[in-house]
Protein backbone atom coordinates (compact mmCIF):
# COMPACT_ATOMS: atom_id res chain seq x y z
CA UNK A 1 0.00 0.00 0.00
CA UNK A 2 1.40 3.46 -0.81
CA UNK A 3 -0.70 5.35 1.92
CA UNK A 4 -1.12 8.89 2.54
CA UNK A 5 1.85 11.41 2.99
CA UNK A 6 1.72 14.07 4.83
CA UNK A 7 4.31 16.71 5.40
CA UNK A 8 4.59 18.90 8.41
CA UNK A 9 6.38 20.01 12.01
CA UNK A 10 9.66 20.29 12.38
CA UNK A 11 11.59 17.31 13.00
CA UNK A 12 13.52 15.18 9.76
CA UNK A 13 12.85 11.58 9.80
CA UNK A 14 14.03 9.64 12.71
CA UNK A 15 16.61 7.11 12.68
CA UNK A 16 14.18 3.85 13.18
CA UNK A 17 12.37 5.36 10.52
CA UNK A 18 15.65 5.43 7.73
CA UNK A 19 16.19 2.28 9.12
CA UNK A 20 13.21 0.56 8.53
CA UNK A 21 12.58 2.26 5.03
CA UNK A 22 15.69 0.78 4.00
CA UNK A 23 14.13 -2.77 3.70
CA UNK A 24 12.32 -0.87 0.95
CA UNK A 25 14.90 -0.08 -1.08
CA UNK A 26 15.06 -3.32 -3.19
CA UNK A 27 11.37 -2.89 -3.69
CA UNK A 28 12.23 0.70 -5.30
CA UNK A 29 14.92 -0.35 -7.57
CA UNK A 30 12.52 -3.31 -9.10
CA UNK A 31 10.11 -0.11 -9.70
CA UNK A 32 13.03 2.28 -10.97
CA UNK A 33 14.34 -0.68 -13.48
CA UNK A 34 11.23 -1.38 -15.12
CA UNK A 35 10.98 1.87 -15.55
CA UNK A 36 14.29 2.96 -16.51
CA UNK A 37 15.80 -0.36 -18.24
CA UNK A 38 19.16 1.12 -16.62
CA UNK A 39 20.29 0.40 -13.66
CA UNK A 40 22.68 3.29 -12.32
CA UNK A 41 19.80 5.73 -13.61
CA UNK A 42 17.42 3.60 -11.13
CA UNK A 43 20.05 3.33 -8.47
CA UNK A 44 20.56 7.42 -8.97
CA UNK A 45 16.57 7.75 -8.44
CA UNK A 46 16.36 5.34 -5.76
CA UNK A 47 19.01 6.84 -4.19
CA UNK A 48 17.45 10.46 -4.43
CA UNK A 49 14.09 9.32 -3.03
CA UNK A 50 16.04 8.16 0.12
CA UNK A 51 17.81 11.46 1.02
CA UNK A 52 14.55 13.35 0.27
CA UNK A 53 13.01 10.89 3.40
CA UNK A 54 15.86 11.62 5.29
CA UNK A 55 15.08 15.79 4.78
CA UNK A 56 11.27 15.40 4.76
CA UNK A 57 9.46 16.11 7.75
CA UNK A 58 6.61 13.87 9.79
CA UNK A 59 6.14 11.16 6.95
CA UNK A 60 3.16 9.59 8.24
CA UNK A 61 3.77 6.14 5.22
CA UNK A 62 7.40 5.82 4.50
CA UNK A 63 6.74 3.14 1.32
CA UNK A 64 4.20 6.11 -0.03
CA UNK A 65 6.67 8.52 -0.06
CA UNK A 66 9.42 6.96 -1.20
CA UNK A 67 7.45 4.80 -3.99
CA UNK A 68 5.76 8.60 -4.91
CA UNK A 69 9.36 10.16 -5.17
CA UNK A 70 11.05 7.51 -7.66
CA UNK A 71 8.00 7.21 -9.60
CA UNK A 72 8.06 10.97 -9.99
CA UNK A 73 12.12 10.84 -10.86
CA UNK A 74 11.81 8.46 -13.13
CA UNK A 75 9.21 10.46 -15.04
CA UNK A 76 11.47 13.32 -15.07
CA UNK A 77 14.43 11.14 -16.56
CA UNK A 78 12.40 9.71 -18.78
CA UNK A 79 11.07 13.01 -19.91
CA UNK A 80 14.52 14.57 -19.99
CA UNK A 81 16.50 12.09 -21.85
CA UNK A 82 15.33 11.45 -25.37
CA UNK A 83 17.49 8.41 -25.42
CA UNK A 84 15.77 7.16 -28.48
CA UNK A 85 16.47 9.92 -30.66
CA UNK A 86 20.06 10.69 -29.53
CA UNK A 87 21.39 6.88 -29.17
CA UNK A 88 23.53 5.45 -31.58
CA UNK A 89 21.73 2.24 -32.87
CA UNK A 90 19.52 -0.11 -31.34
CA UNK A 91 18.64 0.58 -27.52
CA UNK A 92 18.52 -2.89 -25.26
CA UNK A 93 17.79 -2.32 -21.58
CA UNK A 94 21.16 -2.74 -19.05
CA UNK A 95 21.18 -6.55 -18.83
CA UNK A 96 20.78 -8.12 -15.54
CA UNK A 97 22.06 -11.56 -14.44
CA UNK A 98 19.20 -13.19 -12.92
CA UNK A 99 20.66 -16.70 -12.60
CA UNK A 100 19.69 -17.06 -9.34
CA UNK A 101 16.59 -15.41 -6.71
CA UNK A 102 14.33 -15.15 -9.36
CA UNK A 103 11.59 -17.29 -8.47
CA UNK A 104 7.90 -15.62 -9.19
CA UNK A 105 7.17 -16.29 -13.49
CA UNK A 106 4.71 -12.73 -13.32
CA UNK A 107 8.08 -10.97 -12.04
CA UNK A 108 10.79 -12.63 -14.51
CA UNK A 109 8.19 -11.44 -17.57
CA UNK A 110 8.46 -8.30 -16.15
CA UNK A 111 12.03 -7.97 -15.75
CA UNK A 112 12.65 -9.23 -19.60
CA UNK A 113 14.07 -7.03 -21.78
CA UNK A 114 11.42 -7.96 -24.20
CA UNK A 115 8.95 -6.51 -21.68
CA UNK A 116 11.05 -3.57 -20.94
CA UNK A 117 11.55 -3.06 -24.65
CA UNK A 118 7.44 -3.42 -25.39
CA UNK A 119 7.30 -0.55 -22.47
CA UNK A 120 9.88 2.10 -24.39
CA UNK A 121 5.97 2.87 -26.70
CA UNK A 122 4.37 4.17 -23.88
CA UNK A 123 4.78 7.81 -22.56
CA UNK A 124 5.94 7.98 -19.40
CA UNK A 125 3.45 8.51 -17.31
CA UNK A 126 1.33 5.55 -19.22
CA UNK A 127 4.47 3.42 -18.10
CA UNK A 128 4.52 4.78 -14.52
CA UNK A 129 0.91 3.58 -14.29
CA UNK A 130 1.18 0.68 -16.07
CA UNK A 131 4.27 -0.65 -13.82
CA UNK A 132 2.80 0.30 -10.82
CA UNK A 133 -0.55 -1.47 -11.36
CA UNK A 134 -0.44 -4.63 -13.34
CA UNK A 135 3.25 -5.58 -11.86
CA UNK A 136 3.46 -4.54 -8.89
CA UNK A 137 -0.38 -4.23 -8.06
CA UNK A 138 -0.47 -1.27 -6.18
CA UNK A 139 -4.42 -0.15 -6.25
CA UNK A 140 -5.30 2.55 -8.82
CA UNK A 141 -6.12 5.10 -5.59
CA UNK A 142 -2.29 4.66 -4.83
CA UNK A 143 -1.32 5.19 -8.20
CA UNK A 144 -3.35 8.40 -8.36
CA UNK A 145 -1.47 9.55 -5.69
CA UNK A 146 1.89 9.00 -6.83
CA UNK A 147 1.33 10.42 -9.90
CA UNK A 148 -0.67 13.59 -8.80
CA UNK A 149 -3.86 12.74 -11.24
CA UNK A 150 -7.60 11.37 -10.31
CA UNK A 151 -8.19 7.62 -10.26
CA UNK A 152 -10.41 8.21 -12.84
CA UNK A 153 -7.35 9.13 -14.70
CA UNK A 154 -5.24 6.42 -14.34
CA UNK A 155 -7.83 4.01 -14.92
CA UNK A 156 -7.74 5.32 -18.64
CA UNK A 157 -3.99 5.67 -19.14
CA UNK A 158 -3.58 2.01 -17.92
CA UNK A 159 -6.60 0.92 -19.99
CA UNK A 160 -5.07 3.08 -22.85
CA UNK A 161 -1.42 1.82 -21.91
CA UNK A 162 -2.77 -2.01 -22.30
CA UNK A 163 -3.92 -1.41 -25.61
CA UNK A 164 -0.89 0.36 -26.70
CA UNK A 165 0.78 -3.37 -25.98
CA UNK A 166 -1.39 -5.62 -26.84
CA UNK A 167 -0.23 -6.92 -29.85
CA UNK A 168 3.02 -7.33 -28.12
CA UNK A 169 2.23 -9.26 -25.71
CA UNK A 170 3.85 -13.23 -26.20
CA UNK A 171 1.67 -15.21 -27.51
CA UNK A 172 3.49 -18.75 -25.79
CA UNK A 173 5.82 -19.09 -23.41
CA UNK A 174 6.77 -22.73 -23.02
CA UNK A 175 8.08 -24.17 -19.71
CA UNK A 176 11.27 -23.05 -18.13
CA UNK A 177 13.21 -26.30 -18.77
CA UNK A 178 11.93 -26.41 -22.38
CA UNK A 179 12.90 -22.75 -22.91
CA UNK A 180 16.31 -23.47 -21.73
CA UNK A 181 16.67 -26.63 -23.83
CA UNK A 182 15.70 -24.83 -26.88
CA UNK A 183 18.36 -21.87 -26.03
CA UNK A 184 21.06 -24.34 -25.17
CA UNK A 185 20.25 -25.91 -28.98
CA UNK A 186 20.11 -22.24 -30.47
CA UNK A 187 23.38 -21.14 -28.85
CA UNK A 188 25.14 -23.90 -29.75
CA UNK A 189 23.99 -24.24 -33.78
CA UNK A 190 25.03 -20.35 -33.33
CA UNK A 191 28.24 -21.11 -31.85
CA UNK A 192 29.17 -23.52 -34.62
CA UNK A 193 28.22 -21.12 -37.26
CA UNK A 194 25.44 -24.09 -38.57
CA UNK A 195 22.78 -21.45 -40.21
CA UNK A 196 20.43 -24.07 -41.70
CA UNK A 197 19.97 -25.08 -37.89
CA UNK A 198 19.84 -21.71 -36.53
CA UNK A 199 17.27 -20.81 -38.80
CA UNK A 200 15.25 -24.16 -38.04
CA UNK A 201 14.67 -22.50 -34.60
CA UNK A 202 13.44 -19.00 -34.91
CA UNK A 203 10.26 -17.85 -35.47
CA UNK A 204 9.09 -16.01 -38.30
CA UNK A 205 9.17 -13.03 -37.02
CA UNK A 206 12.34 -13.19 -34.65
CA UNK A 207 14.32 -10.09 -34.36
CA UNK A 208 18.13 -9.48 -33.48
CA UNK A 209 18.77 -6.22 -31.14
CA UNK A 210 22.70 -5.50 -31.00
CA UNK A 211 23.35 -2.27 -28.33
CA UNK A 212 26.83 -1.07 -29.47
CA UNK A 213 25.79 2.23 -28.21
CA UNK A 214 28.40 3.55 -31.23
CA UNK A 215 31.35 2.59 -29.23
CA UNK A 216 31.99 -0.67 -30.16
CA UNK A 217 30.61 -2.69 -33.40
CA UNK A 218 27.10 -4.03 -33.78
CA UNK A 219 24.23 -3.89 -36.01
CA UNK A 220 22.90 -0.10 -36.81
CA UNK A 221 19.58 -1.01 -37.39
CA UNK A 222 17.01 -4.00 -35.90
CA UNK A 223 17.69 -7.05 -37.81
CA UNK A 224 14.36 -9.35 -39.04
CA UNK A 225 13.70 -11.98 -40.30
CA UNK A 226 14.48 -15.63 -40.16
CA UNK A 227 17.38 -15.64 -42.81
CA UNK A 228 18.58 -12.29 -41.72
CA UNK A 229 19.03 -13.16 -38.50
CA UNK A 230 20.12 -16.90 -38.47
CA UNK A 231 23.51 -15.60 -41.02
CA UNK A 232 23.85 -12.40 -38.59
CA UNK A 233 23.80 -14.16 -35.70
CA UNK A 234 26.11 -16.99 -36.86
CA UNK A 235 28.73 -14.67 -37.71
CA UNK A 236 28.57 -12.97 -34.22
CA UNK A 237 28.91 -16.32 -32.56
CA UNK A 238 30.84 -18.39 -34.80
CA UNK A 239 33.38 -15.47 -35.87
CA UNK A 240 33.51 -12.30 -33.61
CA UNK A 241 33.41 -14.27 -30.44
CA UNK A 242 35.49 -17.07 -31.29
CA UNK A 243 38.48 -15.90 -29.25
CA UNK A 244 36.11 -15.33 -25.96
CA UNK A 245 34.95 -17.73 -23.36
CA UNK A 246 30.97 -18.42 -23.46
CA UNK A 247 28.97 -19.23 -20.29
CA UNK A 248 25.46 -19.85 -19.63
CA UNK A 249 23.39 -17.63 -17.85
CA UNK A 250 20.03 -16.63 -17.13
CA UNK A 251 19.24 -13.18 -17.99
CA UNK A 252 16.28 -10.78 -16.79
CA UNK A 253 14.66 -13.61 -16.01
CA UNK A 254 15.16 -15.18 -19.90
CA UNK A 255 17.88 -17.99 -21.12
CA UNK A 256 21.01 -16.40 -22.34
CA UNK A 257 25.24 -16.52 -22.47
CA UNK A 258 27.71 -14.15 -22.19
CA UNK A 259 31.10 -13.99 -23.27
CA UNK A 260 34.34 -13.05 -21.71
CA UNK A 261 37.47 -12.49 -22.77
CA UNK A 262 40.78 -12.27 -20.58
CA UNK A 263 38.09 -12.32 -17.17
CA UNK A 264 36.53 -9.27 -18.89
CA UNK A 265 32.50 -9.32 -19.95
CA UNK A 266 32.14 -8.45 -23.31
CA UNK A 267 28.79 -9.33 -24.72
CA UNK A 268 25.53 -10.52 -23.07
CA UNK A 269 22.78 -12.42 -24.60
CA UNK A 270 19.08 -12.97 -23.78
CA UNK A 271 16.83 -15.34 -25.34
CA UNK A 272 13.03 -14.86 -25.93
CA UNK A 273 11.23 -17.79 -26.71
CA UNK A 274 7.84 -18.83 -27.45
CA UNK A 275 7.69 -21.39 -30.46
CA UNK A 276 11.00 -20.81 -30.79
CA UNK A 277 13.40 -17.86 -30.38
CA UNK A 278 11.31 -14.74 -31.26
CA UNK A 279 14.16 -12.10 -29.49
CA UNK A 280 17.79 -11.63 -29.40
CA UNK A 281 18.85 -9.14 -27.12
CA UNK A 282 22.71 -8.39 -27.46
CA UNK A 283 24.55 -5.90 -25.44
CA UNK A 284 28.32 -4.94 -26.34
CA UNK A 285 28.13 -1.10 -24.84
CA UNK A 286 30.57 -1.31 -22.49
CA UNK A 287 28.59 0.79 -20.45
CA UNK A 288 26.09 -1.35 -19.98
CA UNK A 289 28.12 -4.59 -19.11
CA UNK A 290 30.43 -2.50 -16.49
CA UNK A 291 27.38 -3.74 -13.36
CA UNK A 292 26.27 -7.04 -15.40
CA UNK A 293 28.09 -9.53 -12.20
CA UNK A 294 27.18 -7.31 -9.46
CA UNK A 295 23.66 -5.15 -10.48
CA UNK A 296 20.55 -6.85 -7.99
CA UNK A 297 17.17 -6.43 -9.50
CA UNK A 298 13.94 -8.72 -8.48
Amino acid sequence: MVGSIADGGSATQSSATLDGAHELRPRMMSVAYRMLGSVVDAEDAVQDAFLRLQNARDVRSPEGFLIRTTTRRCIDHLRAARRRESYIGPWVPEPVDTSTGMHDASMEESLSQGFLLMLERLSPRERAAFVLRTVFDYEFSEVAECLGVSEAYVRKIVSRAKAHLAEAVPRFRPPPEKAVELAEQFVAACRAGDVKTVEQLLTDDVEAHSDGGGKVFAARVVVRGRARVAKYLSVVFHKKRRGCEMHAATVNGDPGVFFTQDGVVKHVVSLRIEHGVSGVYMSVNPEKLARWSVAKVD
